[in-house]
This record gives C-alpha cells, sequence and structure tokens, in this order.
C-alpha cells in the first residue's frame, strides 16, 4: 500500500509539473511575456534539472525587455548543463540578443547536433541565415521548426508568408487568435492582416517605368546656410505637388505625415493603427498604412507603394522619410558629396516578381556583407580596437552615435546636458559624451575626438540583437555608399 501511495503522489508531483511547463509555454505564446517569466523561473527554482524552463525563461525576459536578467540565466544555466540542447538553445538566444551573432550560431549548431529536432535552434539558426541574405535556407530552417513547434505564434506567422491570398490571411488569423489581444504582438498583426485584406491581390511597389539605368539628383537639408545635416530627395505622390523626403538608410519604405497623405490623396489600408519606434524617450507613435496608386521619383515610377502615415515623419525641414529599400530592385549608389542617386539595373535584366527566396552569393570585390534585420542594414564596426559591435547605417542620423554602455567598455564617458538630440520618439532625455573613440569598419577607420553616446536599449530590443552605434552622416557624408539589398551588401568609397 505504502508503494502504491509514493507512486500516486510521484504521479501527481509529475502531473503538476507538466502543467506548470504548460500554463507557462501557453503565456509565452500568449505575447504575456512578464507573468510567462514568472512560471519559467518559479520552475527553474523549483527544479532546476527542468532543463527546458531555461529556454522559455530566456526567450520570456528577452521579450519583456529584461536582456540583461536574460543573460544572467542563460550563463547560470549553461555552467550547470553545458551539454543539454534546451539550455545551448537559450545561451544562442542570450548571444542573438547581446549582438554576437556568430557565438549565436555555434550555440545553436552545437544544440542540433545533440537534438537534431530542437525548435527554438532551427527558429535561431533561421534568424541568423536572414540577417545575412540566406532567405532560402532561412526559409526552409524556420519551416522546419514551424513543424517541430505548430502552435508557436512566430513560427506560424513564418509558415503564413508561405502562403497566399485567403490561405495566408486565414493562417494569420489562426496565429492571432493565440496571442493576448492586448499585446503589442497582437496590435502589430491585426494591423497587418487587416492591410493585407485591403490589398487584396494588388502587387506592391511595382516598377512601372523602364528599368534603365537613372540619375536622380539630390539636395542639402540643411540647419543653416552652411551646415547640412542630411540629404533629402523629390517624390511626386499620385500626380500631386511634390514633397521633400529625407534619404534616410536607416528607414525602410516611405513615411509622411497626416497632413501629406491627404493632400497626395492616399488610400488608407485596412484603418488599423501600429506602432513607430525609434530614437527618443517619448511614447511611440501611432502609425496608419495608406497606399499610394503612383510614386514618381526622378524618372522612376513605382505602383500601388505602400505609404507608413505618423505625424513625427515631418519635421520642419522635410515632408517625410524614404528609405533607399525602396529602389531594392537596382544596385543603388548614394553619393553624398555630389549629392546624387544612382540606380543601375542588374545585368541579369528586371528582376523577378516570384516570392520564392534565394540565397545570396558570396560578395562581389569591393563589397561587405551587411548584416541586415529586415531592410535594415548594419555593419560589424570595431571599437578602439576592442572585439565588434552592431553600428546601424544611418543618413537620415546627424550625428555618430555610440551606446553608452558599449562605450563604457572602451572609453570615457560623461554626461553632456546640451545634447539636444531628437528622433521620431521625441527628445533623448540622457545624452552623453565618449571621447577619443576610433571606429573602424568596412576597411575605413575614423577617429572621433569625442562621440555622442546615448542608450540604444530600446532601438536593439525592436531589432532584437544589441547596436553599438550607429554611423550617421557626419561618416556617411565623405562617402559613396553603393546598396544591394537583394545581395545584402555594401560598398563604401572615399569621395576626395
Amino acid at each position: 500500500m505504502r508503494s502504491l501511495v509514493v507512486l500516486t503522489l510521484a504521479v501527481v508531483a509529475c502531473s503538476a509539473q507538466a502543467t506548470s511547463l504548460q500554463d507557462a509555454e501557453k503565456e509565452l505564446f500568449g505575447a504575456r511575456y512578464k507573468s510567462a517569466a514568472e512560471l519559467y523561473a518559479k520552475i527553474v527554482k523549483t527544479d532546476p534539472a527542468q532543463t527546458s524552463a531555461y529556454y522559455g525563461l530566456v526567450r520570456a525576459l528577452i521579450k519583456d525587455h529584461r536582456s540583461e536578467e536574460a543573460y544572467a540565466v542563460a550563463a547560470d544555466a549553461l555552467q550547470k548543463y553545458p551539454q543539454v540542447p534546451d539550455v545551448l538553445t537559450a545561451a544562442g538566444l542570450a548571444a542573438y540578443r547581446h549582438g554576437d551573432l556568430a557565438k549565436a550560431e555555434q550555440d545553436f549548431r552545437l544544440a542540433l547536433r545533440l537534438d537534431a529536432d530542437d525548435a527554438g535552434a532551427l527558429k535561431g539558426l533561421a534568424s541568423i541565415d536572414s540577417n545575412v541574405s540566406l532567405f532560402k535556407t532561412s526559409r526552409e530552417l524556420a519551416m522546419a521548426a514551424w513543424h517541430k513547434s505548430p502552435r508557436d505564434p512566430e513560427l506560424m506567422i513564418a509558415h503564413a508568408n508561405t502562403l497566399k491570398g485567403a490561405e495566408h490571411v486565414a493562417a494569420l488569423q489562426a496565429a492571432l487568435a493565440i496571442l493576448d489581444p492586448e499585446s503589442e504582438s497582437a496590435r502589430w498583426l491585426k494591423a497587418h492582416i487587416a492591410n493585407d485584406i485591403a490589398v487584396g491581390e494588388r502587387k506592391l511597389s511595382r516598377l512601372t517605368s523602364p528599368y534603365q539605368k537613372s540619375t536622380i539628383k539630390l539636395f542639402g537639408i540643411r540647419d543653416g546656410p552652411s551646415h547640412a545635416f542630411a540629404v533629402g530627395i523629390r517624390v511626386q505622390f499620385n500626380e500631386s505637388r511634390g514633397v521633400d523626403l529625407l534619404l534616410d538608410t536607416g528607414a525602410s519604405g516611405i513615411s509622411v505625415s497626416p497632413k501629406v497623405a491627404e493632400r497626395a490623396g492616399l488610400e488608407i489600408l485596412g484603418n488599423q493603427a501600429a506602432e513607430v519606434k525609434g530614437i527618443g524617450d517619448e511614447r511611440a507613435q501611432t502609425s496608419y498604412d495608406y497606399l499610394a496608386s503612383e510614386v514618381r521619383i526622378g524618372d522612376v515610377v513605382f505602383a500601388n507603394v505602400p505609404i507608413s502615415v505618423f505625424r513625427a515623419a515631418k519635421s520642419q525641414d522635410f515632408d517625410g522619410l524614404i528609405g533607399a529599400d525602396v529602389f531594392h530592385q537596382f544596385i543603388t549608389t548614394i553619393d553624398f558629396p555630389r549629392m546624387e542617386l544612382s540606380l543601375e539595373p542588374r545585368s541579369a535584366g528586371i528582376p523577378s516578381e516570384s516570392d520564392e527566396p534565394r540565397d545570396a552569393g558570396p560578395p562581389v570585390s569591393g563589397f561587405n556583407r551587411a548584416v541586415r534585420f529586415g531592410n535594415h542594414l548594419a555593419l560589424p564596426t570595431f571599437i578602439n580596437d576592442g572585439k565588434p559591435t552592431l553600428f546601424l547605417i544611418d543618413s537620415g542620423s546627424s550625428f555618430n552615435f555610440i551606446d553608452t554602455t558599449i562605450g563604457r567598455e572602451s572609453s570615457k564617458v560623461y554626461r553632456d546636458g546640451d545634447g539636444g538630440i531628437r528622433g521620431i520618439q521625441g527628445k533623448v532625455k540622457e545624452v552623453s559624451r565618449a571621447d577619443r573613440v576610433t571606429l573602424l569598419f568596412a576597411g575605413f577607420r575614423q577617429e572621433n575626438p569625442s562621440l555622442v553616446a546615448i542608450s540604444l536599449e530600446k532601438m536593439s530590443d525592436s531589432m532584437g540583437a544589441a547596436f553599438g552605434g550607429v554611423l550617421g552622416w557626419p561618416v556617411l557624408s565623405q562617402l559613396v555608399l553603393t546598396i544591394d539589398y537583394r545581395d545584402g551588401t555594401l560598398r563604401f568609397q572615399y569621395k576626395k
């Protein structure tokens, strides 16, 4: 009788433990990250050998914007269980968020050698391959992960993106049903679904002008008669009066203010609000997606172009923003000193309109592999000959920036009360200066007597990986930048 009681208690204990893991996963997949982190932390505390909880805990902490806690949990777990797949995957997640993609890839691959069915490791490798423009391989890995974890909303969305039309929308709606309706993830996905339904069968950003070489004149955006801090480009929507947009390699697509959208007669899509984030410490901007039936830039014309509309897109100096990725079908060269944009057709002719992903080949001579997050491009950059960290390539930034924490690791940092830095999310509250910073990127070396230091934690949270800084106008204004968005490569040339 006693052994029966013991067995019964053991079964109850196992059942309670299994229920706790299921409850924690439900919170994680529902995007209730704070609650998920609490549940996973309890499991780890009561039974540290329950190693699958470490992956959930690290993922929940990162999603809850508590990256430092995630790093500590991952390091502690890896010390205790260095050869356990779940723990290695958790370590890979932490390394990825820390911006050490090489270490993350190493951890994910080791986890898969121990367990080829580890969904988290497959998903992690998919992200890294996407970062280096291996899109076909990335999709294959993501689909392998989805088959192993078909109720993970992030993987459900990845699967939905392999589908078209009604199937695509239905798959997205299935993912939305799992998310907490009040979560940021649900709000973003709801807007995405509404936009997809509104677009219907229309092909977006379709080039309607001849696929040929083109040169477009830029102009300086100035805060005084002789001080340019960015370049702009003239853009016409729906045959209306042209507007001046800041050419911003740190942005994606086209963004304008509500007044510009109204004046141009843009079509609203879905009427669901999303959030747009950037530099600044005020609340995220509310954004809506619109559609321009025609966008004309010089002699280059596109049809059915999505436009993000939010108040802070406009300033007293320009009417909105345009990312260089708008011209992704071309090899795009921005000659900042000459203020000229050149579009070069690919030798193979007009790109295929197929949605099937492809893997980029090795960079051609003179080009460097960029690390991409969507269409945001970054480069590994060495600070004072130390370890490389990611720097965003951002022609829309009037300053070069270094992250305050990163700056303290390699330089003396002091407060700068009169920094006056503003971005899409308003004023930056805490601005500092880092003394004597040398940046080495893509074969260029730049000496900075001082560099503006701000916290880039919010940007890193948004991108999913830590950024050490931003290469902005003070660097780019001296260079000719060529971008191949298809292959994710960059070339810098110094203009004497």
